[in-house]
């Protein structure tokens, strides 16, 4: 029976069995992060924290840029599962598992040019060390080698919460949070090898996390008609299916590439304030973006609710379950952001602390933490709006989204940091994330016209 065919509609209870564990599951990408922070901080080389941030900014630019792939495969199955095409379902994995494959073995292949390429840009106009320099160098040059594992994923990521199982997406997700914890601690604790300590950890954590995701699917597959059924192999490449894929793909390329870039450039540009700021900021930006992912469980549940109900063949129900997805998710969304901001508000101190030693980093991060305090409520909207125009497939209004929004806010970064510093670079990049929620929501209307 399919849902988005014949139930009208959707309750809390259906949201919250979708969010929260895709809540935990986004939320442990930036707490490795932290962990990285964490480790370094209680060892002999508290400084190439610094380093990981201009090393971890590549893969952030890399993987967020090929983010495309959990995207599209989450929406495009998503609306297969609505209208009961088990067959299309399977195609959009395959597809999304080998465009993220091959993906990945071009960029191993092409590790040396992009090492290159990539630190020149980030040490122009940068006053880190040339020692941090070095040290990052050495954690990209070990960590690319997780790629083609770490792109493939996303398909398989993509595909679990399409199909609802966001539990077992939770599941894998954590196994590589808690494998790659005991790895840092073992590497840059017990062995002091720091910045390479955590990238060999990383290295170890993507690729065991790529056969935990794929165990699951194998899994799920088992329990939609069996592993060897519904394949149709000559429809995989279809022009017509294949050709909606590459322009949904290249539509969120153009999308997440300046999305990857403006979080690039933070990074960038916190190095003009010297390592300590630049440490600093590394830091917060994972407590950042750990809320950010946080809040995006909601925004997971609204891609799958989306996509089922506008691939459903009753338009009328599919329309019902639309809006009431849309509604719902929301106002979940903002009850979550309200509490993360109190959270923050209240044991922001306590955070700091724990993340590092007494010294002029926790200091830093100190006068920095409002902007952190009140970023739940600066990112909560857009992620959502992202998550309903994922679910439906609207990849051009998303790339407009961004290619107006970033331009907006490399000017500003430059003008306000000019004239207020680190607060100017913070200030400018809240308002990044303001402008991309405007935008949408002057869309947002287009996506209820295709149930009329």
């Amino acid at each position: 029976m399919s849902v988005g065919a014949v139930k009208t509609t959707i309750t809390y209870g259906e949201i919250l069995r979708l969010a929260w564990p895709a809540s935990v599951a986004a939320a442990v990408t930036p707490l490795l992060g932290a962990i990285d922070v964490w480790a370094l901080a209680q060892s002999s080389r508290p400084l190439d924290i610094a380093a990981i941030g201009l090393g971890s900014v590549i893969f952030s630019l890399a993987y967020w840029t090929f983010g495309f792939i959990r995207m599209s495969v989450a929406g495009l199955t998503a609306q297969a599962a609505g209208a009961e095409d088990e067959a299309e379902a399977r195609a959009s994995l395959v597809r999304g598992g080998v465009i993220g494959g091959a993906i990945g073995v071009a960029l191993v292949a092409l590790q040396i040019p992009i090492g290159l390429a990539a630190f020149q840009l980030l040490g122009t106009g940068s006053e880190a060390s040339a020692e941090t320099l070095a040290h990052g160098r050495t954690y990209f040059d070990i960590r690319i080698w997780g790629a083609p594992f770490a792109l493939a994923s996303y398909a398989a990521f993509g595909w679990l919460t399409a199909r609802g199982r966001t539990d077992f997406l939770m599941a894998a997700s954590l196994f590589m949070t808690i494998l790659n914890i005991g790895l840092d601690y073992l590497f840059v604790v017990g062995f002091g090898w720091g910045a390479a300590g955590v990238a060999y950890g990383t290295l170890i954590a993507e690729v065991a996390g790529f056969f935990a995701a794929m165990g699951f699917v194998l899994m799920l597959l088992k329990n939609h008609g069996g592993v060897k059924s519904h394949w149709r192999p000559e429809e995989f490449w279809k022009a017509e299916r294949l050709s909606r894929t590459v322009a949904i793909n290249f539509d969120i390329f153009i999308r997440t590439l300046l999305l990857a870039f403006c979080f690039a450039w933070f990074v960038q540009r916190s190095g003009a304030f010297g390592d300590v700021t630049l440490a600093a900021n590394q830091a917060l930006l994972q407590l950042f973006l750990f809320t950010g992912l946080a809040l995006d469980g909601t925004a997971i549940a609204a891609e799958t609710l989306v996509g089922q109900a506008v691939g459903a063949r009753d338009r009328a129900a599919g329309k019902a379950r639309y809006l009431q997805a849309v509604r719902k998710t929301f106002l979940l969304g903002c009850v979550a952001a309200v509490f993360f901001t109190a959270f923050y508000w209240i044991t922001g101190a306590e955070l700091i602390a724990l993340l590092t030693p007494e010294g002029p980093i926790r200091d830093a991060m100190n006068a920095y933490m409002p902007w952190v305090i009140v970023s739940p409520l600066i990112v909560v909207i857009g992620f959502q709006l992202d998550g309903i125009f994922i679910g439906a497939t609207r990849s051009r209004e998303m790339r407009d989204s961004m290619i107006i929004s970033a331009p907006i806010f490399i000017a500003a970064s430059i003008w306000l940091a000019n004239s207020w510093g680190n607060h100017g670079l913070w200030t400018a990049f809240s308002l990044y994330f303001v402008m991309r929620a405007a935008t949408l929501a002057i869309w947002l209307p287009r996506i209820a016209r295709v149930f009329d």
